[in-house]
C-alpha cells in the first residue's frame, strides 16, 4: 500500500472519513462536481461523469482531484477560520504540497 508524509494521520476510519468529509465541503463550496467517500484503507472519488478512482493516500487524492475538470479549489479559502485539527491541518497542507502548478488559492 502506498504512504505519504501524512499517512499517519489517516491510518484510522474516523480520520479518513473526517477528511472525506473536509474535501466534500471544499469541492462544494467551490462548484466542483466530484466528491469523495471513505472506505477501508482508502478513499473512492466519483467524478461529475461517474468515473471513479480509488486512492489510499491524501496526495494521491489530491492528485485525482486536480486532474478533473472543474473549477479550481480554493482549499485555503474555504478552509480558513475553521479551527485547527490533525486532520484539517493535514488535508489543508497536503493539497498545497501534491501540485504546486495548482496551489490552493486564497481570497
Amino acid at each position: 500500500m502506498a504512504t505519504d508524509a501524512w499517512s499517519g494521520i489517516f491510518c484510522t476510519s474516523r480520520a479518513r472519513w473526517e477528511a472525506a468529509r473536509i474535501v466534500n465541503d471544499v469541492l462544494g463550496t467551490c462548484g466542483h462536481p466530484a466528491r469523495v467517500t471513505c472506505s477501508i484503507g482508502a478513499w473512492v472519488v466519483r467524478s461529475g461523469t461517474g468515473r471513479s478512482v480509488v486512492v489510499t493516500t491524501v496526495s494521491q487524492l489530491w492528485q485525482v482531484l486536480l486532474s478533473l475538470p472543474g473549477p479550481r479549489l480554493d482549499v485555503a479559502g474555504v478552509l480558513a477560520g475553521r479551527p485547527p485539527t490533525p486532520v484539517l491541518d493535514a488535508v489543508a497542507a497536503s493539497a498545497g504540497a501534491t501540485s504546486p502548478s495548482h496551489p490552493p488559492t486564497t481570497p
